[in-house]
């Protein structure tokens, strides 16, 4: 069997077939950025997606090469976008729930034992017919520290307790006053 040389067409075809498949390859290879020119790169020599942040200088960017319509608010810096004009108002929401009753008719009552020297004395406060205790407290007057206020609470839900005793024996005259804060309450 006798082995056929090609034709020289044939070698010819297929060397330029092989340049041709290796051609970009071989040529990314060859050629820098430092050998390409200024502006002689245009929008048809690059594929998508293809020029990072890292290819561009600081400012290499100028508004003139952004299209109008391009940016979204995404690429601006906060604040660097006007507020636009107040929309129109909203229709007005459901009303809420009834809100859990609350306190009518606050008011103050006192009630004071006479002023005298006690080794120890009790004064009870009550509230107005229809009104509930909601509060109080007690005071000792016109004694130096020789009196504490020993005991002040709640003895129903209309009547509040103020209890005092003098620690050490005293000639001074004092009185005990309690407050109750009562309220009508649903």
């Amino acid at each position: 069997m006798r082995i056929r040389i090609p034709s020289p067409a044939a070698v010819i075809a297929s060397l330029a077939l092989l340049l041709s498949l290796t051609g970009t390859a071989v040529a990314s290879g060859l050629i820098t950025g430092a050998q390409i020119m200024n502006n002689t790169v245009g929008s048809l020599d690059l594929t998508n997606n293809g020029v990072k942040s890292v290819d561009l200088t600081d400012n290499g960017i100028k508004s003139i090469d952004v299209m109008n319509g391009q940016l979204r608010a995404v690429d601006f810096a906060p604040g660097q976008i006007p507020a636009g004009p107040a929309g129109p108002v909203g229709p007005a929401g459901p009303a809420g729930p009834q809100g859990a009753p609350g306190l009518a008719g606050v008011e103050i009552v006192t009630a004071a034992t006479a002023q005298a020297s006690n080794p120890s004395d009790q004064v009870d406060v009550t509230c107005p017919a229809g009104k509930r205790l909601v509060g109080g407290g007690g005071q000792v007057y016109g004694a130096t520290a020789d009196v504490a206020l020993d005991e002040s609470y709640p003895a129903s839900d209309t009547k509040w307790r103020v209890t005092a005793y003098e620690i050490n024996a005293t000639a001074s005259n004092w009185h005990l006053v309690a407050f109750a804060i009562c309220a009508v309450a649903s």
